[in-house]
């Protein structure tokens, strides 16, 4: 009876051992599939800017087309800028396009990034090609616990 009882508990402990070494390496699987890509810090301001670049001709696009709504559009477009970018009327049909960096950025502090944007503007009327500078504020901020990096971008034209 005492042999019995012994042999199954050295069967118990080892089959718990064999569990816990296959729950490890499935939870480290696990961590290896939910990592993130990585990219480089001036492809993802680059990117960034783009994309809020885009965001504005967007607002500047439904002002145009909803005049009713200006007040509104005009609050979120502050968010954007301090400052009109664009100095004729725009028109519905236009479209941004060809985003690019121009140049390096420059690092002006640790949180604070400046990089030009090139872009074209394009319409039945107007093909025009302009530029803008983008500057890019990051900070790290605490959020349950966990380090979350937050990027706020604003255009000038200097």
């Amino acid at each position: 009876m005492v042999n019995i009882l012994l042999f199954v508990l050295i069967f118990s402990c080892k089959n718990e051992s064999a569990y816990k070494l296959e729950s490890t390496d499935v939870e480290n699987e696990v961590v290896e599939i939910n990592k993130p890509a990585e990219f480089s810090e001036i492809d993802n301001y680059e990117t960034l800017s783009a994309q809020k670049l885009s965001e504005y001709f967007d607002l500047l696009k439904l002002k145009s087309q909803h005049p009713d709504f200006e007040e509104d559009i005009v609050a979120q477009l502050k968010n954007y800028t301090s400052e009109q970018l664009i100095g004729f009327k725009i028109n519905d049909d236009f479209e941004i396009q060809n985003i690019r960096l121009n140049g390096e950025q420059i690092k002006i502090a640790d949180t604070l990034r400046k990089l030009q944007i090139e872009f074209d503007i394009n319409s039945k009327f107007v093909n025009i090609k302009d530029s803008v500078f983008a500057y890019i504020t990051s900070n790290t901020i605490l959020v349950d616990g966990k380090e979350l990096k937050s990027n706020k971008v604003r255009f000038s034209r200097e």
